[in-house]
Formats: structure tokens, C-alpha cells, sequence
């Protein structure tokens, strides 16, 4: 067990070291901060270039967007993190255990001790902690700049809840782009299978009777949450989840074996 605390520190260093931390940190507070200033001043924004009794579509899109809730922040917060912030997360990991086989690190450490099981294990513990700590403290900053604008934002605890959830949902992502890593050639392809999964997965979300149960939903649970509704399929999207994240682990486990093999 002290070997794993070795290697997870080392990991803390290297995402730090490598800006990863920085990098999803930029990207997470920037949409934090931006999704309730969209929100609020989008209308505004669009009556400055769109005039009044132009086209009938365009007043209404404009009517729409200047009459936006404070609700709504949580909507187009998530809408950004669930596409960009993710892409992101696959881009910062598509080399997380790829480039320690290739450079020979990942062959010192197992001839120092550390279990197979150890080295993905701590590798995704700390990605996941990073990810934890980042997404709560941009949805604790969206919720104060909807307040700050709209004068309400909803239960606190609920906008928790919903930030943990979607921490579940990255956190599937994770697994899955760990397991890419680990028998894929090259990062291009690594990030290649996960986008090509992900995808698949939001087709899937389009399929009456089959989208209730395609956990990529956990990236959009959190808005429904954030304002205090549970959907009833988030347990079951849960446990999916967990299922995946466990999976992908223990093929990324066994993919590091046989190339060490």
C-alpha cells in the first residue's frame, strides 16, 4: 500500500508538472463564469445587432432569450461541460498510460513492487480527485453569479449534488479513456475510440426505451438536479456507470499486463 501513496504522489506531481490540472481548471471556471453572464445578457446582447420588427422569428428568439430564468444557467452550464469540458478531460488523459509504457516508466515501477492493479488504480484516483475538486468549485461559482444576477439560484445542496453527479459521468469517461490508453498505439487513436464511443452513446440517447438506460445521461442529470428534480432513471444510470468505470479499469488492467508481459 505504500508503494500506491508513492505513485499517487507522483501523479499529483506530474499533473501539475504537465499543466493538467491548469488546463481543465481554465476550461471548467471559464464556462463557470460564462454560462449565467449568457443566460442573463444573452437577449440584451442579440437586441443590439437583431432590430425590433424585423423577422417574426428572429423577435422570438430574441423574446425567448431576454426572458431566460435563472434555472437556465445550470442548462447552459452543463450543456458546455458536457461537450467541451469533457473533450477536454480526453485530451489532457489520452496519453496517461500510453506514454508511461512507451518511455519505459511504467517497467521501473513494476520492477520496484507496484502491482498492475496499483498503477491504474492511483492514475485514476488522482485524475478523479482532480476532476471532484474542479467541477464542485465551478458549479459553487455558477450558482453565486446566478444569484449575484438573477437574485435566486436554487438549493445549494442540490447544485452539489448535481456537480457530484456529473463527476460520476467524467469519471466513466475517464475509465474509458484510461482503457483506450493502455492498448491503443497512439494518442490520436486513443482519443479516436473514446470520442467514437461517446458518440455512440449519444446516438443511443435517441432510441426511445434504450436512452433512459445510456449512462452519458449523468452529464445531463445535473440541471434537472441542480433545481431540485431527481429523474427516476438516475440510479439505474448510477449503477450503469459504476459497471463501465469498473470494467474499463480492469481492461486497462489486463491490457497493461500483456504489453508487459
Amino acid at each position: 500500500m505504500s508503494k500506491f501513496f508513492i505513485f499517487l504522489r507522483k501523479e499529483f506531481t506530474e499533473n501539475m508538472r504537465t499543466k493538467r490540472f491548469l488546463v481543465l481548471a481554465c476550461v471548467y471556471l471559464f464556462f463557470a463564469i460564462t454560462a449565467p453572464l449568457l443566460t442573463r445578457f444573452m437577449g440584451e446582447f442579440l437586441g443590439l445587432f437583431i432590430p425590433a420588427g424585423g423577422d417574426e422569428s428572429m423577435d422570438l428568439m430574441v423574446a425567448a432569450f431576454s426572458n431566460a430564468q435563472w434555472f437556465e444557467s445550470y442548462a447552459q452550464l452543463y450543456g458546455n461541460l458536457g461537450q467541451m469540458g469533457i473533450f477536454a478531460v480526453m485530451f489532457m488523459y489520452m496519453n496517461t498510460i500510453r506514454k508511461e509504457v512507451a518511455t519505459g516508466t511504467a517497467s521501473l515501477m513494476f520492477s520496484k513492487g507496484l502491482g498492475y492493479v496499483q498503477f491504474v488504480l492511483a492514475k485514476f484516483t488522482m485524475a478523479a480527485v482532480i476532476l471532484f475538486v474542479i467541477t464542485v468549485i465551478s458549479s459553487l461559482i455558477a450558482y453565486v453569479y446566478t444569484y449575484l444576477l438573477f437574485d435566486q439560484a436554487g438549493s445549494i445542496g442540490h447544485v452539489l449534488i448535481g456537480s457530484v453527479i456529473f463527476t460520476a459521468g467524467s469519471l466513466m469517461i475517464l475509465a474509458i479513456i484510461m482503457l483506450f490508453s493502455s492498448i491503443a498505439k497512439s494518442s490520436a487513436s486513443s482519443v479516436g475510440m473514446t470520442v467514437g464511443v461517446y458518440f455512440i452513446m449519444i446516438f443511443a440517447t435517441l432510441i426511445p426505451n434504450v436512452q433512459r438506460f445510456v449512462p452519458l445521461n449523468l452529464l445531463s442529470f445535473p440541471v434537472a438536479v441542480s433545481v431540485g428534480e431527481y429523474p427516476s432513471e438516475l440510479l439505474s444510470n448510477m449503477i450503469i456507470g459504476t459497471v463501465i468505470v469498473m470494467l474499463a479499469l480492469l481492461g486497462a488492467v489486463s491490457a497493461l499486463k500483456r504489453s508487459e508481459g
